[in-house]
């Protein structure tokens, strides 16, 4: 098994998932690397992907799981050949089997604003109340919820907000917090954000997944 880590920025980041899961299929094969298949009628390559970006917003800290006995450099620059604009393969390396969708459980987000910008006080009162409601996209449409227990932490970085946020079971999107935040500061709709790291829990600490894995990204 092999974990990699990849970008989703440029013109990929209107590339909705399950186009992302095509084209990476369709690179491992014309890039005749050995990934298994799946069975039956309609068999596809044995990748695994961490949980699907929402439309739009731009990543340099994406990851999947191949299926696959290639070396892991020779895996990764294999598929750089084959990738659309915006999609690259930062890092590689072997794993004993596909997890990281399920372990990991937060991850990092950058919000830039060029006036504005709360700064670290401003921060640790949103982080001091005992609830932060706002709209949150459901299959019911939009509900507004209680999601304290979903911002793990927010820091003022030289003007910037980096937002460490719940993924998986409790999700907490990018944008829907993005919207909070220019609702708190004024921001309106000109900010930027960028996620830039991913954490699994390991027994109660946050842990880079790239530690995690051991993974030397480039």
């Amino acid at each position: 098994m092999i974990l990699c880590k990849f970008t989703k920025t440029d013109s990929a980041v209107y590339l909705p998932h399950l186009d992302l899961l095509r084209e990476m299929g369709r690179a491992v094969r014309r890039a005749n690397l050995s990934v298994k298949f799946s069975e039956g009628f309609n068999p596809h390559a044995l990748l695994f992907f961490s949980q699907p970006l929402p439309l739009g917003l731009p990543s340099t800290a994406e990851y999947f799981c191949a299926d696959s006995d290639d070396d892991p450099e020779i895996f990764m620059n294999g598929l750089n050949g084959k990738l659309p604009r915006g999609v690259r393969i930062l890092g590689a390396v072997k794993c004993e089997k596909a997890e990281v969708h399920a372990l990991t459980s937060h991850a990092a987000y950058r919000y830039k604003k060029a006036a504005k910008a709360p700064n670290q006080a401003q921060l640790d009162d949103i982080m001091s109340r005992i609830t932060v409601e706002i709209p949150v996209k459901t299959k019911k449409g939009q509900v507004v919820t209680d999601v304290k227990s979903r911002i793990n932490s927010l820091k003022d970085e030289n003007g910037e907000t980096v937002a460490v946020l719940g993924c998986g079971k409790e999700n907490l999107r990018a944008d829907s917090f993005g919207k909070f935040l220019s609702s708190e500061f004024g921001w309106g709709e000109d900010y930027d954000v960028l996620k830039e790291r991913a954490f699994i829990n390991a027994n109660g600490a946050l842990v880079d997944v790239d530690a995690y894995y051991g993974l030397a990204a480039k």
